[in-house]
């Protein structure tokens, strides 16, 4: 299945949309992504073992112990399974050993050893190797040494492939201007703040990326996170660079802002409708750039239940300086390790594709089977949305 984690955007009826990691990956290729070299356990026991991953994430090559102890040992290689599904692997073993029967390779699944070698076989001996894992599975792979001397055996993995949870794919849109403002009415939080947090309880559950979030919080640097908190004040490319502590994150407009200086306000929160049909709305109220910034900007973001979309709102996004309509600021979502995964989506990066009185949507699009026609898959979403513009005009 060919990749595609690249924006597919189009310009008709006045409506910007944007579809990201439309591909429904259901395995991960090679030692990459969840299944990178860093995501693996080496595990020696009376074994001097080691793993060589220059090949990565083409190959890697393990090698047994050869300590001379003259004891059995075992050098093991082990990751944790992230989806339901088969592991699929080729082999390419060799011995320095007397015999294969002194350093057996095979496969690990939850400590449980299939040895893939034959003891009266080549010292030089090659497979493929296919089994199924479920999600949480510990699986990988063993060099066995019955004698611990004269001689380790190494085996190279490649074309290997494992189960990935399934994406959670999200699009974004321009869609008619919307603006709740809650000045008024919401709680007041971090005013006189620069980089400082504030959390705060949804009032519902939110699914993000596929997991379900009850609380988020948020800076005034205009970027919200679920499961902690960051107070970065530099922004970063989602698609290349995790934010500090890698949390799954909301940027409305991340940058380097501060309610601190005289004329600021500050963040207020709020959680309105009914049950089913809630929504949290956090407003950014009249901040400024750091130090000082010519005009102050105001926006949102709001969450909403059952839907778990998205929406950013722009009331005055122009600051009067090098900042003013996202020209230094990061619009987007990201899923933690999301520059990795393509779980991201990303509106613009350091690029002034904002205005005043402009709405942003990011619509969740749970997995689907890959369709024939990636074209056709666009234009069919494409004309659902128009049609729900429609009604809500």
């Amino acid at each position: 299945m060919t990749n595609i984690y690249k924006k597919l955007a189009f310009v008709a009826a006045g409506t910007f949309l944007s579809v990201a990691a439309l591909d429904i990956k259901s395995a991960q290729a090679a030692f990459s992504g969840f299944y990178a070299p860093s995501n693996f356990t080496l595990t020696n026991t009376n074994a001097n073992g080691f793993v060589d991953i220059t090949g990565a994430p083409s190959s890697v090559t393990l090698t047994g112990g050869n300590n001379l102890s003259g004891t059995f040992g075992t050098t093991d290689y082990t990751t944790t399974a992230f989806g339901d599904g088969q592991v699929s692997f080729d082999w390419d073993y060799l011995s320095f050993n007397a015999s294969p029967e002194f350093d057996p390779f095979g496969f690990l699944l939850n400590g449980d050893f299939t040895q893939l070698t034959d003891n009266n076989g080549l010292l030089s001996q090659f497979d493929g190797f296919t089994t199924s894992v479920q999600e949480g599975d510990i699986f990988g792979w063993r060099i066995a040494t019955i004698d611990n001397g004269f001689g380790a055996a190494q085996t190279t993995i490649s074309n290997f492939d494992a189960p990935a949870p399934e994406f959670f794919d999200y699009i974004s849109m321009e869609v008619p201007f919307q603006f709740e403002d809650i000045s008024e009415t919401g709680t007041r939080v971090l005013a006189g703040a620069d980089d400082a947090t504030a959390s705060a309880a949804l009032g519902f559950t939110f699914d993000f990326f596929g997991t379900d979030y009850t609380d988020v919080s948020w800076s005034p640097n205009g970027l919200m996170t679920f499961g902690g908190t960051n107070g970065q004040f530099s922004n970063v490319d989602l698609t290349t660079t995790a934010p500090f502590g890698d949390f799954p994150s909301i940027a409305p407009l991340w940058d380097d802002w501060q309610f601190f200086s005289e004329g600021t306000d500050a963040t207020y929160f709020q959680t309105l409708g009914t049950p089913g049909d809630r929504r949290f709305v956090l407003q950014w109220n009249i901040a400024e750039g750091f130090s000082d910034s010519p005009s102050p900007v105001t926006f949102q973001s709001t969450l909403f239940e059952g839907s778990n979309e998205i929406l950013f709102s722009y009331l005055d996004v122009d600051s009067g300086d090098f900042r003013a309509f996202g020209s230094d600021g990061t619009v987007g979502i990201r899923n933690s390790g999301g520059e990795a995964t393509g779980e991201v989506e990303q509106f613009s990066f350091n690029t002034p594709a904002l205005r005043n009185e402009q709405s942003i949507l990011f619509k969740q699009v749970k997995p689907t089977p890959e369709p024939n026609s990636v074209l056709g898959l666009l234009v069919l979403g494409f004309l659902g949305m128009k049609s729900r513009l429609k009604r809500q005009k």
